[in-house]
């Protein structure tokens, strides 16, 4: 005889939003009752430990899986601790006993906003059944109570509870899928599911599988239902590196990232500290076809396991969004299972596990980089953009993130690091300064002059080509005890002036001073901070560079792309005193200050600085009349 039972309002409120839903993740459900099933034999086990006699014969822990496609019905069944009448009413059916109305809120916003993972990560258990199924039947014994007990719902308004025939210790449920859901009483389907969310469970998950036998000559083949153990009980990461190879490493690599080329390298931990957790994580060597790594928005993130069971896919909040391209699996006991989004994110053990790892990643680049240079080379040409990236927003560990990348050297012409560009300074290392200049391509900075000097003193220079190179810059002052400068900075003395070229120079700069004002007032204070001469451009006329805590051009492009308006950058342009041109005003200003000749040579100097940093004229059509008056004379 079944008596029937109303839902409590709340429940009732949480199964009509899950029967409802529209979420995307509606195959957990499996993995909510494995996982149940799981926790139930565990029971049964830890009890057997102090009652001999509890199990009885019935010793070997197993979960079974099977289908009935014709009518429509999953069977799931443990031999796990089972349950009596009342754990039916206070168990089945009931959403972490605290917290019901908190998650009956978030479940209805996210349903509202689109949000897909809520229901995973909030660990609903038995209440998942309702978003495949019509119907839901569960017959369970327990050694405590003397009757077996089965409960049914539709998963609405209520319950009914009725006794069962079932003999042995355990549960099975019943699951009446419903006509959406079909594709799930596909054999392949069930085994993708218990794979993907419950491979690791502590205990085998069989199903119930069709096998074809080999049919012998002129008969048909025939077929039979076997069991079949899906899921492998023991994961990769709880097994002892003496037990591993390398190639059930590059096998594993494979499975969790569907890379099939191997990883540059990989660190396999095991932490039993005040946080505990097992981890294996790889660094891949180059770009998977199959993952964008381009956009941060990507879903990245360690498979994050809790008691082996997966419970987030993309655990972004174990590691920073510019180490997405790494591929890694995490498995602690020190979570629990029904944690949510907002709690991961503010978890005091995640960020210590956070840290552990993101130290664990720069270790394996630092010993890539240096024990197999080849290799390394190659995974920077594909992820040197995403690991300055790193720097720019990890203030912590900027300077050792900075050693492990390689920038264009203009003396080698060829990537070298940091700690390569120090170790090549030599006798010039009193200069405790590391030496760059930024542009938008390779040619635009060779063709600054303010590479002469550099060359002539044979001093190396690191050519920074990338739009991020300008951010990571700001970021990165200082490598080590040695400072980071551009080569336009006013203060750069490569060796030292005697005292004769001191005096020269001061009598140069009292013989142009009148020159140097006018050119100012000519090109405009608007758009020139000062005038001043300069031995160290080459052969070139003149030069622009940057003031002190001044925008490079490169900045301000950057800048206004991403509509952020600001004044136009006054810029410091520097004359050569010995150019021929330089000389020619000189004389022309001399003769008469006023002169149209005078006036042309001036713009025309400015404007070919400007061109030789690879920037725009304000007028093109006047630089050429200025340039063909030249010609003609």
């Amino acid at each position: 005889m079944s008596k029937k039972f109303n839902f409590e309002a709340e429940t009732g409120r949480v199964l009509e939003l899950l029967t409802h839903s529209i979420y995307s993740n509606k195959e957990i459900f499996l993995r909510e009752l494995i996982s149940n099933a799981s926790d139930a034999i565990d029971k049964a086990r830890l009890k057997s430990l102090t009652d001999a006699t509890f199990l009885w014969e019935n010793t070997k822990f197993e979960i079974k899986i099977w289908k009935d496609k014709e009518k429509n019905i999953i069977y799931l069944e443990d031999n796990g601790i089972g349950m009596t009448e009342e754990e039916l009413h206070s168990c089945i059916g009931t959403i972490a006993k605290s917290g019901t109305k908190e998650f009956l809120e978030k479940l209805k916003k996210a349903k509202e906003d689109g949000e897909h993972n809520l229901i995973g990560q909030f660990w609903v258990g038995f209440y998942s059944a309702f978003m495949v199924a019509d119907k839901v039947q569960i017959d369970t014994k327990s050694p405590l109570d003397t009757k077996a007990h089965r409960w049914l719902s539709d998963g609405k308004s209520e319950y009914e509870v009725s006794e069962s025939e079932r003999q042995a210790r355990g549960t099975i449920i019943t699951l009446f899928i419903d006509e959406a859901n079909k594709e799930l009483l596909e054999e392949w389907k069930i085994k993708e599911l218990i794979k993907k969310y419950s491979n690791y469970v502590a205990f085998p998950i069989l199903l119930q599988v069709e096998k074809e036998e080999k049919a012998e000559e002129g008969k048909e083949a025939k077929k039979e239902l076997v069991w079949e153990q899906i899921n492998e009980t023991k994961p990769i990461w709880q097994k002892s590196k003496n037990e591993l190879k390398k190639d059930d490493y590059n096998k594993f690599y494979t499975e969790i990232s569907y890379d099939f080329k191997e990883p540059l390298t990989y660190t396999h931990i095991n932490v039993e500290w005040a946080v505990s957790y097992k981890s294996i994580l790889f660094v891949p060597e180059e770009k998977n076809m199959f993952v964008n790594i381009a956009d941060p928005n990507t879903e990245y993130g360690s498979k994050l396991y809790v008691q082996n069971v997966l419970i987030l896919e993309h655990a972004k909040d174990l590691l920073p969004v510019w180490l997405r391209f790494v591929s890694w699996v995490v498995e602690t006991q020190d979570i629990p299972l029904n944690i949510s989004r907002e709690m991961l994110q503010s978890n005091s053990v995640l960020e210590k596990i956070k840290k552990n790892l993101i130290k664990k990643v720069l270790g394996e680049l630092q010993k890539s980089m240096k024990e197999n240079k080849e290799k390394y080379d190659i995974f920077l040409s594909h992820f040197w953009n995403i690991l300055k990236e790193w720097i720019y927003y990890d203030t912590e560990l900027k300077e050792e993130i900075a050693g492990v990348i390689k920038f264009k050297s203009m003396l080698e012409n060829k990537m070298i690091s940091l700690d390569e560009y120090r170790e090549k300074l030599g006798e010039k290392d009193e200069l405790k300064t590391i030496f760059y200049i930024t542009g938008k391509s390779e040619q635009e900075v060779l063709a600054s002059p303010y590479i002469a000097q550099f060359r002539e003193n044979k001093v190396d220079i690191l050519l920074l080509t990338n739009p991020i190179d300008e951010w990571l810059i700001q970021s990165l002052p200082q490598y080590k005890e040695y400072k980071l400068k551009s080569i336009t900075a006013s203060d750069i003395e490569l060796k030292k002036a005697t005292e004769e070229e001191i005096k020269e120079q001061e009598t140069t700069k009292k013989d142009f001073k009148d020159l140097l004002e006018l050119i100012k007032n000519t090109i405009g204070a608007e758009k020139i901070e000062k005038v001043e001469l300069s031995d160290k451009i080459g052969e070139n006329v003149g030069a622009l560079k940057t003031p002190e805590n001044g925008l490079t051009p490169q900045m301000e492009k950057m800048m206004k792309a991403m509509g952020q308006s600001m004044g136009k950058q006054k810029r410091i342009f520097e004359l050569n005193p010995k150019n021929e041109v330089v000389q020619m005003m000189k004389q022309e200003f001399e003769k008469d200050l006023k002169s149209e000749k005078l006036k042309d040579m001036i713009l025309y100097a400015y404007e070919q600085a400007i061109l030789l940093e690879w920037g725009e004229l304000e007028n093109v059509a006047e630089f050429v009349k200025r340039v063909n008056k030249f010609v003609g004379k």
